[in-house]
C-alpha cells in the first residue's frame, strides 16, 4: 500500500516515537501504510511498522490547514498528555481508550500523535441506521462511565474548551429543512436552529441545571458518533474496542455523551424501552466507584434524568448531520420518512415533552442559556424517562 508521505513527515514521526523512549530500526526498515483513506476529519492516518512485533498508529496534520483545525489538533494532544498522567486509566477493565505514546503540536510543522495500533482486531462496525443492540449500548455506557471516573479520580484539570464550541451543524440542518418534512413546524425549525448556535451548543454541552446539586461537571466526549467508535467481531457478539478522536472535548454534562448513543445510535423503540435500565446502570457504576473520586458526584436516578432530559437536545442537532451524510439512510419501501428523520421526529417530541423549567447556575457568562428557549413544559409522569 503507497504512504504518500514526504521524508520530510516520515523523519518527523520517526524522531516523535524516538523521543518517547521506543527503540526504532535503522530508518529504512521503517514501514509506513496508510490507513482509512476517507477517515480522520483534520488528521490523516498511518500505520507505522517498526518490525513484525512492533506497530503504531500516527495522526498527522496538514501543514496547510486553518487555525482553527490546528487548534482541534492541539486540543487533542492535551487530552492525551493529561491520559498518560492517569494510572488509573490503564488499569480499568472498562476502560476504551488508546494508548498515547507522544505527540507533537501543530506550529510551523505539522502536528502529530503516536497512539496504539489496533487495526488488526478492527470487524465490520455495526449500523447506527438500523440501531444498535442493548448490549452494545451497555457496553458504551460502562466505557463512558470508566474515562468519566478516570477525571473524577484524577485531581487534574483540563483547560475551557470555549475557544474550540464546535463545527456548526448549519449547513446540514439548512439542507434538512429545504426538504420541507411535513411534520417539522416552524417551531421545530426555530429550536433547532437555535440549539445549534456555538454559544448554545456549548451552554448544552457544558451547564448543569441548577435543581442538580453535588453532581460535578466531568469528561465528556462531544462528538460521540459511530465514526469515533471502532468495534471488533467475536464470533457473533460485537464489542466495543476503542474511542476515537477527543478534539472536542469538553468538561460538562455527564449524560451528555449518553445522550448522544441514545439518541442517535437507537431505535425509538429501543431507547424508549431500554432508557431508564440505561440510566440505573450508569448510576450504579458510578456509585460504586464513587470511594476514589477527588470531586463530588453524588448521581441518584432523578438527577440522571434531568441531566438526560438537558442533554437529548445535542442528538436533535448532531442527527441533522447524519441525515445528510448517511448513505445508509434511505426510506424503507411503503414509508415517507428515513430512519433517521423517523428518529429525529420522535426525539424532538419527548424532548419537548420531558422538559420542565430549568436554571443554569449564574456563572456562564456568554450569553442567555441555551435552555431559555425551551417551552415550559411539565415533565409528564408517562414519559420515556420517567416510569414512576
Amino acid at each position: 500500500m503507497s504512504d504518500d508521505l514526504s521524508q520530510e513527515l516520515k523523519d518527523l514521526i520517526i524522531n516523535v516515537i524516538a523521543y518517547s523512549n521506543i527503540s526504532v530500526p535503522a530508518q529504512k526498515d521503517v514501514r509506513f501504510e496508510r490507513l482509512g483513506l476517507n477517515r480522520g476529519f483534520i488528521s490523516s492516518i498511518y500505520k507505522i511498522i517498526l518490525d513484525d512485533n512492533r506497530t503504531f498508529v500516527s495522526k498527522i496534520t496538514d501543514d496547510k490547514q486553518s487555525e482553527m483545525m490546528n487548534s482541534l489538533h492541539n486540543r487533542e494532544l492535551e487530552f492525551y498528555q493529561w491520559l498518560s498522567g492517569c494510572t488509573d486509566a490503564a488499569a480499568d477493565p472498562d476502560s476504551k481508550l488508546l494508548k498515547f505514546y507522544g505527540g507533537k503540536r501543530c506550529g510551523l510543522e505539522p502536528g502529530i500523535l503516536i497512539l496504539n495500533d489496533l487495526s488488526p482486531r478492527i470487524g465490520v462496525q455495526p449500523n447506527y441506521v438500523s440501531g444498535y443492540a442493548p448490549d452494545l449500548v451497555f457496553q458504551i455506557v460502562k466505557g463512558i462511565v470508566s474515562y468519566q471516573s478516570v477525571y473524577l479520580s484524577s485531581g487534574k484539570e483540563l483547560s475551557d474548551g470555549y475557544h474550540i464550541r464546535s463545527v456548526n451543524e448549519r449547513g446540514s440542518r439548512d439542507a434538512l429543512f429545504d426538504r420541507k418534512l411535513a411534520w417539522m413546524s416552524a417551531d421545530h425549525k426555530r429550536l433547532i436552529k437555535e440549539w445549534s448556535t456555538p454559544d448554545s451548543l456549548y451552554s448544552i454541552y457544558t451547564e448543569i441545571p441548577e435543581s442538580v446539586v453535588g453532581v460535578s461537571k466531568v469528561l465528556v466526549h462531544v462528538d460521540l458518533w459511530p465514526g469515533n467508535m471502532l468495534f471488533e467481531r467475536t464470533g457473533d457478539d460485537t464489542h466495543l474496542l476503542a474511542f476515537l478522536d477527543w478534539q472536542t472535548f469538553q468538561i460538562g454534562n455527564p449524560l451528555l455523551d449518553i445522550a448522544s448513543v441514545i439518541g442517535l445510535c437507537m431505535t425509538t423503540e429501543g431507547r424508549r424501552a431500554h432508557t431508564e435500565g440505561i440510566l440505573q446502570l450508569y448510576v450504579d457504576a458510578m456509585e460504586r466507584r464513587r470511594g476514589g473520586f477527588k470531586k463530588p458526584f453524588e448521581i441518584t436516578i432523578d438527577k440522571a434524568r434531568t441531566l438526560l432530559s438537558s442533554a437529548l437536545r445535542w442528538p436533535c442537532v448532531s442527527i441533522t448531520y447524519a441525515i445528510e451524510r448517511s448513505n445508509d439512510d434511505v426510506e424503507k419501501e411503503g414509508e415517507e420518512m428515513s430512519p433517521l428523520s423517523i428518529r429525529l421526529k420522535e426525539l424532538m417530541k419527548d424532548v419537548l415533552n420531558n422538559v420542565a423549567p430549568v436554571h443554569f447556575s449564574s456563572d456562564w457568562r456568554r450569553g442567555r442559556s441555551a435552555v431559555d428557549i425551551l417551552p415550559r413544559r411539565r415533565l409528564l409522569p408517562c414519559s420515556p424517562l420517567r416510569t414512576s
